[in-house]
């Protein structure tokens, strides 16, 4: 018997889902009106395997032919990560918050008809945000479950980088207002250095405003793949000395000090500054936002068997059940967060540096953020 941490793991041969396949592809009126429906439509088992697939699931998920993802569970036809466990889809710890799972659970040990929202990472690192429905079916007197899916993800990402974007802007655009009214004010002023101050602090800002509009730019582009990348030549130190000098104009950066590692090698790269200089500020972003008053943030730059490894490190530590999620749009520990600064960083880097990007965390080395791209792309 195979072990599982949640959901039974046991299965039903080929042989048995073919013939279950066979009986219900011929009730031709049946079939007709699976495979005329846009909902993507699937038939389970009472072992979650996948007995019937209409042509809407085939054509959505660029998937040939039925008989490539009958037998599968849900979780395993997106090759879920967690449904590498060796009961498959289901079996997992982490499986115990799935969505999905527990609506199928919920329609083959209750009879409910259940709606709920799944969010699965693949293990190619796509990440696929769904709506799923889980009602009970009876065919020839033998109980199924009758469950659809619905992207949501699209939606649901520009309804969240529209919220964070008018959020962001109002803030920073209102503290510019601010200060060019204290400005005007000429008797809010003892002396020179006191204007002089406010002047850099209205510049800093004002560079900040910028910035989040191009990171919104940059990630609608990316997400919609219509992202053009510019490669350029530059050094890995003066780099990383640009990058932190915008990271010490944010907010989250007040009273915290970022540290560029001594040992780091100089290399020259050819990339594209802007994108690499967006995952790298995120990064930095992420580290701040989670160190406290008086911590130190660490950026480095190694050159490790031809690979250029960027990497930021704070001494926080991502909690266990949190880092599976880590790069998952929309996820976020934050009270006001997005979830967007880990997914863009993982989407930017992945698709379009050619590169990867990955994190470890433990109670002894704190957390460390990496991207792993080469030289030249």
């Amino acid at each position: 018997m195979v072990n599982t941490n949640f959901a039974p793991a046991e299965r039903d041969d080929n042989d048995a889902i073919m013939e279950v396949y066979r009986r219900v592809a011929s009730e031709p009126i049946f079939k007709a009106l699976m495979d005329r429906l846009e909902q993507n439509i699937l038939i389970l088992n009472d072992k979650r395997q996948t007995v019937f697939v209409n042509n809407a699931v085939l054509k959505n998920y660029s998937i040939e032919k039925p008989e490539d993802i009958l037998g599968l569970r849900p979780g395993e036809i997106f090759r879920c990560i967690n449904s590498t466990e060796d009961g498959g889809c289901g079996t997992a710890m982490f499986c115990r918050e799935c969505g999905a799972v527990n609506a199928i659970l919920a329609t083959q040990l209750k009879g409910d008809e259940r709606i709920d929202e799944c969010v699965i990472t693949s293990v190619d690192g796509e990440t696929f945000e769904l709506q799923i429905s889980s009602k009970p079916f009876e065919f020839r007197g033998v109980n199924y479950t009758l469950f659809s899916l619905c992207d949501i993800g699209q939606k649901k990402r520009m309804k969240v980088l529209e919220q964070i974007f008018f959020h962001d802007i109002l803030n920073i655009a209102g503290g510019i207002h601010s200060m060019l009214r204290l400005v005007m004010d000429e008797s809010m002023f003892e002396d020179c250095d006191q204007k002089e101050k406010l002047n850099r602090l209205l510049v800093a800002t004002s560079e900040q405003l910028i910035n989040e509009l191009s990171a919104h730019k940059t990630l609608k582009a990316a997400e919609m793949h219509e992202l053009i990348v510019c490669r350029t030549s530059v050094m890995s130190t003066d780099f990383l000395s640009s990058v932190v000098n915008m990271a010490e104009n944010l907010k989250s950066a007040y009273g915290k000090i970022i540290y560029i590692d001594s040992s780091c090698d100089n290399f020259e790269l050819e990339t594209d500054e802007s994108l690499l200089s967006r995952v790298l500020l995120n990064m930095l972003t992420n580290a701040l936002e989670a160190s406290e008053t008086g911590d130190k943030i660490t950026v480095s730059a190694k050159l490790t068997d031809g690979i250029a490894v960027f990497s930021v490190h704070n001494r926080q530590v991502i909690p266990q059940e949190h880092r599976h999620q880590i790069f998952r749009k929309s996820f976020t520990t934050k009270k006001h967060g997005s979830g967007l600064g880990t997914h863009s960083i993982k989407l930017l880097t992945e698709r379009y540096l050619k590169g990867r990007a990955d994190f470890s965390t433990d109670e002894k080395s704190g957390t460390v953020f990496r991207i792993h791209i080469a030289p030249r792309i």
